[in-house]
């Protein structure tokens, strides 16, 4: 390992053991009371109370020049429990649609410009499409991402497209007029439905999970070969319209506005 990155690992764990200190019982430092603790002179737990109230990690109380946690732990700590809530919720759910229909079913998120999985259901069939938790795709490829894809802003959706549109078969979309007129169209449609963008042969059905904003969540999505989904589509489109809506009510979602219903 090279000298910088060694020192850039050292400086990002000194900066989480810092504010793991943060505690309900203790919930306000100062600069003195850390640098004894951490055992790191003044000036360097210095910059890093500054650097994290920059980046709003912590703020600083005017009268006592104490620390405390910020508003952006909040936020995070906000995505964290959103998820947490939605896998809790769709848990016997996307049991249910797998034991169904004997497929793999994919419940995913948007992640820093990409999908994330976040929910998984394996198909016990030896001939499968699969995935993992954790795994990352793009947002432009299939339809368990197009999905998400669709229901960014314009402004997101122009920053996915700047990333690069890869071609991982002869069926991905890499014309960004293409893709979006096509994200239009699942927008209009509701779901979406695609045949081998990331892997040939296989055929996948995603719908969008609403929480109670109205705004998507979340995908749920079912994936397998094309030669067996195929032709009992209309019926696992179906099956999986009602899973998306079983999962959206859950989350408090209820469709008020025309544009919205699933």
């Amino acid at each position: 390992m090279s000298t910088t990155k060694k020192s850039i690992l050292e400086t990002g764990d000194r900066l989480l053991k810092l504010l793991e200190h943060f505690t309900e019982e203790k919930p306000e430092w100062g600069v003195a009371e850390l640098s004894k603790e951490l055992e790191l002179n003044k000036s360097i737990i210095h910059r890093m109370l500054v650097t994290l109230e920059n980046r709003n990690f912590l703020k600083q109380n005017l009268e006592t020049k104490k620390y405390s946690l910020g508003v952006k732990l909040f936020e995070l700590g906000m995505i964290v429990s959103r998820q947490m809530n939605l896998l809790d919720v769709s848990k016997s759910t996307i049991n249910d649609l797998a034991e169904k229909t004997g497929e793999t079913v994919l419940l995913e998120v948007v992640s820093d410009q990409e999908s994330l999985c976040v929910g998984i259901k394996e198909s016990k069939q030896g001939l499968k499409c699969t995935s993992r938790l954790g795994a990352r795709v793009p947002l432009y490829a299939g339809a368990p991402t197009k999905v998400l894809m669709a229901h960014l802003t314009e402004a997101e959706v122009d920053n996915v497209i700047k990333t690069g549109l890869k071609k991982f078969t002869e069926n991905t979309i890499t014309d960004p007029d293409k893709l979006k007129k096509q994200l239009k169209a699942i927008r209009k449609k509701g779901y979406s439905v695609t045949y081998g963008e990331l892997d040939l042969g296989s055929l996948a059905i995603s719908f969008p999970v609403r929480n109670y904003k109205g705004e998507v969540a979340a995908s749920i999505s079912l994936v397998g070969p094309e030669f067996r989904m195929e032709e009992k589509l209309d019926q696992y489109i179906r099956f999986c319209k009602e899973a998306a809506n079983s999962i959206s009510k859950e989350l408090g979602y209820t469709a008020v506005k025309k544009s919205h219903v699933l």
